[in-house]
């Protein structure tokens, strides 16, 4: 039985540091110049002298010379039986651990708003289902081998589950605000587009603050724009104050930045008027937005019955992409409180 070794012989032996001088025999059978050594006996030898063993089988035997290699460096070698039950195992622990999603930010400020208020007192399972679902049903960027019909398929998955949890979990005022905030993210989602790296980009306007008219519009990407340099080096300035707590700084920086604010609408208010009128168009796109229907007159009394009737009217996703989904869903509503 013969294995390479990437080690010479004065290495392997010093780092087991068991040999006796009644092996001198077998070691001066080993060179620092051979690519393959004869492992059985030494391994037997190493064996016996740990744990007293003197019959070990050829299997075992390389099993233990495969420990000792790059340097005496311990390297455990698994069987696939064993590997696979290692596996199987730790997919069980992560799957017992409680793991919080992130808190998502819409880049279109009012929509950001509108969900966050209708989020407001929820329990973490509804803000954990809610956010993945616009991260793996609405908002991503990557979907592999669907195609677009698969894709559109997969925002329509996210809108009911969204009506699950508006039915279920929320009342109200919350309920209608948290459907507008999650319908509006699913249009956002619908008019993605596939960049020549294969992956989607959605163009999402910040837009106003919460409640200002249309026309009041973020004069920060005007000021970049008209004025990068200056722009940039303002940003600098109030970002410095703020880690500062140099509160006069602060101030002293916003006067500069309406300053810039104020010049853009007196020398180039083209861009501001170009800017509203960008966001009217993009708004009334949205607007006009249809979401495709690929799941209707569900069961929601009851998350089996809700779960049960997206796999009977599925016709588009595939059967893994929608097992797992599904799973992970019902996993966030059902766990216990953290």
């Amino acid at each position: 039985m013969r294995v390479t070794s990437h080690t010479n012989s004065v290495t392997l032996y010093q780092s087991m540091n068991v040999a006796s001088q009644a092996k001198e025999t077998n070691r001066s059978s080993i060179t620092e110049n051979e690519d393959a050594v004869t492992i059985g006996q030494e391994a037997r030898d190493l064996f016996g002298e740990q744990s007293q063993l003197r019959e070990v089988s050829d299997e075992i035997a390389q099993k233990i010379a495969s420990h000792f290699v790059n340097g005496g460096k311990l390297h455990y070698v698994e069987s696939e039986e064993e590997l696979a039950i290692r596996a199987e195992k730790q997919a069980e622990f992560e799957e017992s651990i409680h793991h919080n999603v992130g808190t998502l930010i819409i880049p279109h400020i009012q929509t950001n708003s509108k969900l966050q208020d209708s989020l407001e007192g929820a329990s973490q399972q509804v803000r954990d289902a809610t956010f993945t679902t616009i991260s793996k049903n609405f908002l991503l960027r990557d979907v592999g081998d669907m195609t677009e019909e698969q894709r559109q398929a997969m925002i329509s998955l996210g809108l009911e589950k969204a009506r699950y949890i508006a039915d279920n979990y929320l009342e109200g005022q919350q309920a209608i605000d948290y459907m507008d905030a999650m319908t509006t993210i699913a249009k956002f989602a619908v008019n993605g587009v596939k960049n020549e790296d294969e992956k989607y980009t959605f163009a999402i306007e910040k837009g106003p603050l919460n409640s200002a008219p249309d026309d009041n519009v973020n004069m920060g990407d005007i000021i970049k724009e008209a004025y990068p340099e200056e722009w940039e080096a303002n940003r600098a300035k109030r970002q410095a104050a703020l880690e500062s707590k140099d509160y006069d700084a602060l101030i002293a920086a916003f006067k500069e930045y309406d300053n810039l604010a104020k010049n853009v609408y007196k020398n180039q208010p083209h861009l501001v008027q170009q800017k509203i009128s960008n966001y009217a168009e993009w708004k009334k796109m949205i607007e006009n937005t249809t979401i495709p229907n690929h799941f209707s007159n569900l069961d929601k009394t009851s998350l089996s019955n809700f779960i049960e009737n997206i796999k009977t009217a599925n016709t588009s996703l595939s059967n893994d992409f929608l097992a797992n989904d599904l799973k992970q869903f019902q996993k966030f509503l059902t766990r216990d409180s953290i």
